[in-house]
């Protein structure tokens, strides 16, 4: 086990050696120096690149990692926090992440304080590989390396037991009807109206107004084998290189049903023209990418998944800035994500599932 830092500045040279000893990928020299730079734009958490030098061969010892921390921002780390973001985030990478042959970073240490308020990520340098931005449409090849991705993870976990009763997953454990979820969502939706509603239409707004008045009913709509979900597919939240996704960011996974991620990324990080040129031969092709891993469900079965699932993005959107302290780059990415999660929702009629 791993001593607990909190900020990049407090890695030391013996901790980095011991977490990439233990992790069995130290087997020359050890580091001898290194240096770090502050990356990404992300609000909850605050990430760093260690460039890494040794004192001889380096041997298959990496070249940097990424290191993840609590944010440095007191309201973000404690809203983080409070959520169980950050003990979601470690233990997905301790227990689910070795259980799937979806793309994600090799870890080289994974901590947590007891109080789940502070944590701690060593994990691979995915680089060149980067971010996607949710203020670009996705591409269609960028789309599909996604969704292969979240089939391998939909199928890995679909109808597994490890997922009752879990403490680090949203509906795995005790269910309460979706009832907290409503309060928040009634709190929230006035004040998120008032931030970005100058950017909807009217269409939008009602569809917003009559899913949040119906929260509890959306929460009970699937009712099927439930598996693992990431919960905030975008992506942002996806590294993506020339011919490869990889997927990060895990601080909301979920139980639920296995089309809920590949609604969510559809309607929020694909624009509204593109998503419906594509979503019927991108379900189609979901589908094919499940049954190849084992999970056999119809078009018509993945489709009315779909259709219900697409209102997810309206709950992790209006939450996410909810809980955001108001800056310009991440306002204008949270109005293309709504415009596109309400736009998809009209689309396909989702409302009807409410009634």
């Amino acid at each position: 086990m791993m001593d607990l830092v909190l900020r990049p500045e407090e890695i030391t040279l013996d901790w980095l050696n011991q977490a990439l000893r233990e992790s069995g990928v130290l087997d020359a020299s050890p580091v001898a120096h290194f240096n770090f730079e502050l990356i990404g734009t992300g609000k909850m958490g605050d990430n760093a690149r260690f460039n890494l030098h040794y004192e001889g061969e380096q041997g298959s010892a990496p070249s940097s990692v990424i290191g993840k921390f609590a944010a440095a921002d007191e309201t973000a780390r404690s809203m983080a926090s409070a959520g169980g973001a950050y003990y979601n985030e470690v233990m997905f990478y301790r227990e689910f992440a070795p259980k799937t042959r979806m793309s994600t970073p090799r870890i080289f240490a994974a901590e947590v304080s007891e109080a789940k308020t502070e944590f701690v990520l060593l994990m691979e340098d995915m680089a060149p590989a980067q971010p996607g931005s949710n203020l670009v449409s996705a591409s269609q090849q960028q789309t599909e390396l996604v969704l292969q991705e979240a089939a391998k993870l939909a199928a890995a976990f679909y109808g597994s037991p490890d997922l009752v009763n879990c403490d680090h997953l949203m509906g795995g454990g005790v269910d309460d009807g979706g009832e907290f979820g409503a309060a928040l969502m009634q709190q929230s939706w006035p004040a998120f109206v008032d931030r970005f509603g100058e950017y909807l239409s009217a269409e939008s707004i009602a569809m917003g107004e009559y899913y949040v008045e119906r929260h509890t009913r959306f929460v009970t709509l699937y009712q099927g084998p439930k598996t693992l979900v990431h919960g905030d597919l975008r992506s942002e939240n996806v590294l993506l290189g020339d011919n490869s996704a990889t997927v990060v960011d895990w601080q909301t996974p979920a139980a639920a049903s296995p089309l809920t991620d590949t609604a969510y990324f559809l309607g929020g990080s694909v624009s509204p023209e593109d998503r419906k040129a594509w979503e019927t031969h991108m379900l189609a092709s979901y589908r094919e990418w499940l049954a190849e891993a084992g999970v056999q469900l119809s078009f018509d079965e993945c489709w009315e998944q779909y259709r219900q699932q697409s209102m997810h993005g309206i709950l992790i959107t209006v939450l996410g800035a909810t809980f955001s302290e108001p800056a310009e780059r991440s306002d204008r990415m949270f109005t293309a994500m709504i415009r596109g999660h309400l736009q998809h929702c009209i689309d396909l009629e989702a409302k009807e599932f409410l009634d």
